[in-house]
């Protein structure tokens, strides 16, 4: 018993070593003493998927980070697909709250959340790269206010629940989660422009 309590232990001490392939992931085996082996990094063959790890909420000093880490992307992507930059900011946030890393429990990767089968119809080699997610997910949205004539509900409607269902309900379907995310988002731009008049019009004061 003792010589199966020290290979468990030092398992843990070795697999902390290494850099996880897949963070969030959460793999077990039961070797052939009984001993269940849980690790997020499956070294070895025997080591089999078991769950998605939850992820904590990020600090906010984090998220203020990452926020502005992004900025300057952010501007770039907008600029170059006509969009307002502070509704990009507002989608990120909405989506993955700057998470470059963040996996939704239906699969959707990345800061703008794209679902795989959409990141490979918008040719996105790596979901996960920020960049690539980011111009893929505002190129989808810039593709999304024209086909609905620029209605920005309707658009961020068909970015949550798709077009088909915008279209079946000739509007924002009555799905809770989406007529949430619609608010949201509408919300968050809207302080993103009132932050940004606040800043203009201190600059003003400065000026004068």
């Amino acid at each position: 018993m003792k010589w199966i309590a020290c290979v468990v232990v030092m398992t843990s001490i070795l697999l902390t070593s290494y850099t996880p392939a897949a963070w969030g992931d959460i793999y077990w085996f039961q070797d052939e003493y009984g001993v269940v082996h849980m690790s997020n990094v499956p070294v070895d063959g025997r080591f089999r998927f078991k769950e998605r790890e939850k992820r904590k909420q990020a600090p906010k000093i984090l998220y203020e980070e990452a926020r502005r880490g992004y900025d300057d992307l952010i501007e770039q992507v907008a600029r170059a697909e006509g969009l307002d930059a502070d509704l990009l900011r507002a989608v990120v946030e909405a989506e993955s709250n700057y998470d470059a890393g963040a996996i939704s429990k239906k699969g959707a990767i990345g800061l703008m959340q794209l679902m795989p089968e959409t990141a490979r119809g918008m040719g996105v080699a790596d979901p996960f790269h920020p960049a690539e997610n980011l111009e893929a997910g505002a190129r989808y949205l810039r593709r999304l206010l024209d086909r609905y004539q620029g209605r920005l509900p309707l658009a961020l409607a068909a970015y949550n629940a798709g077009e088909n269902a915008v279209d079946r309900y000739r509007g924002i379907p009555p799905f809770p989660e989406t007529q949430g995310y619609v608010r949201k988002i509408l919300k968050a731009y809207g302080r993103g422009k009132k932050a940004k008049r606040a800043l203009e019009n201190e600059g003003k004061k400065d000026g004068s």
